[in-house]
C-alpha cells in the first residue's frame, strides 16, 4: 500500500479541477489510488472524445481517485514535457538561458508546471501535434533496465497524470502539485519555439552517439528500390553540406542549439522555417508551410538538391551529380 503524503489534496480538489479541464478543452481519465497508476476506467474513447461533467462526477465527487489529463488532438494539441527530477530540470533550465530563451520558458512555466512525485511536468499545446510520446533524453545504466529516461514528452494518444492527484497514485506516496498557472492558461506555442524547446532538451541526452547512416529519405520508393548501394545520391548525402545545398537558393542560418542547426525560408524576416541533423540524423525538417518540402518530414541533402535543383525529378538529379563527379560504378559515368 503506498504511503499518503500529509500534503495530499482533498478528493474534492480532483473533482474540480476535471470540471475546470472540460471548460478548457483538456480530455482526462479517473487514475486508481492504489499506487500502481492505473487508469480506474477504459481510457481508449476518452483519446477522442472530452468526457462530459457527468462523467467527471461518476469518476471523481466523493471518490479518492486521481487525474490524468490525456495529450494530444483531442486536447487542443496538448503536449507535456516531463522531466524525471529536480536536478535534469535545473539544467535545462540553465541551459534555455543560456541559448537566451528564458522568454519562451518563463510563458510556457506561467502557463502551466506542476511538481510530479519525482520532477518537473511542463504543459504546453502546439496545433499540429501528430507524434506520439517521445524519449528526448537519456541516460545509459551499467544494470537493467541500463537505459534511463530524463526528458520525454507525453504526445499523441499518451496521458500524463497530474495535478491535484493525491500520494496515494503514485507507488512513492508524493502528490502531484501545481507550481504555476492551471490547466485554462497553458499557452499555445508554434513549430519553431517547440523546435527550439525539444532541441535543447536533446542537449542533455547522455547516450554515446550512434553512427550516422545516409540515405535517399525524401525520394520516391520506385527510386529508392531501383539504385542500391553507392550510388550518386549517396556519396553526395555524405560529401555535401547543407549551406551549400540551402544557401544559393535563399535559406539563411539563423543559429545553432547542440547539433541542430537552423534555418530560416527565403521571404522571411524573423523567425525559424527549419532544422537541419534533427535528432542526430542529418537531415532537413522542414516546419513551414510556405517552401517547396513537404513540412515535418525528414528530407535527405540530395532529396532537397534534387527539389532546388531539379523539380523533384531524381534521374536528372543523379545524371547531374554523376556529371559533377558524385560517382563510383561505370554505370553513371558520362
Amino acid at each position: 500500500m503506498a504511503r499518503i503524503s500529509s500534503q495530499s489534496p482533498h478528493p474534492l480538489n480532483v473533482y474540480q479541477a476535471a470540471l475546470t479541464a472540460i471548460r478548457a478543452g483538456i480530455s482526462f481519465i479517473p487514475i486508481t489510488a492504489d499506487g500502481t497508476k492505473s487508469p480506474a476506467v477504459r481510457w481508449k474513447e476518452y483519446q477522442k472524445v472530452v468526457p462530459t461533467p457527468e462523467q467527471a462526477r461518476q469518476w471523481f465527487y466523493g471518490q479518492n481517485r486521481g487525474i490524468a489529463f490525456i495529450t494530444g488532438q483531442v486536447s487542443g494539441g496538448l503536449e507535456m514535457l516531463d522531466f524525471d527530477d529536480q536536478h535534469i530540470y535545473e539544467r535545462f533550465v540553465e541551459r534555455m538561458h543560456r541559448e537566451g530563451l528564458a522568454w519562451l520558458l518563463k510563458r510556457i512555466e506561467l502557463g502551466y508546471k506542476e511538481r510530479s512525485p519525482k520532477g518537473i511536468h511542463l504543459y504546453y499545446r502546439y496545433p499540429d501535434l501528430s507524434e506520439g510520446s517521445k524519449k528526448v533524453a537519456q541516460r545509459p545504466l551499467k544494470e537493467p533496465p541500463y537505459v534511463l529516461s530524463l526528458i520525454e514528452t507525453r504526445g499523441e494518444g499518451g496521458y500524463s497524470i497530474g495535478a491535484p492527484s493525491s500520494g496515494a497514485v503514485h507507488p512513492s506516496g508524493q502528490p502531484y502539485q501545481v507550481l504555476s498557472g492551471n490547466v485554462t492558461t497553458i499557452q499555445t506555442i508554434q513549430s519553431d519555439d517547440r523546435a527550439l524547446l525539444l532541441s535543447v532538451a536533446r542537449t542533455l541526452d547522455e547516450m554515446p552517439s550512434r553512427e550516422k547512416t545516409t540515405t535517399h529519405r525524401g525520394a520516391p520508393k520506385k527510386f529508392r528500390q531501383r539504385y542500391a548501394g553507392r550510388q550518386p545520391g549517396t556519396i553526395f548525402n555524405e560529401l555535401a553540406s547543407w549551406p551549400e545545398i540551402l544557401e544559393p537558393h535563399g535559406w539563411t542560418w539563423v543559429r545553432r542549439i547542440g547539433g541542430e542547426d537552423f534555418w530560416r525560408r527565403p521571404g522571411k524576416q524573423h523567425g525559424i522555417s527549419a532544422t537541419t541533423n534533427y535528432e542526430g540524423g542529418d537531415y532537413l525538417y522542414v516546419f513551414s508551410t510556405s517552401t517547396i518540402f513537404a513540412s515535418h518530414v525528414g528530407i535527405s541533402k540530395f532529396a532537397a538538391y534534387t527539389f532546388l535543383e531539379h523539380a523533384g525529378n531524381f534521374s536528372e538529379a543523379t545524371r547531374a551529380l554523376a556529371a559533377q563527379g558524385y560517382a563510383e560504378d561505370d554505370e553513371y559515368k558520362m
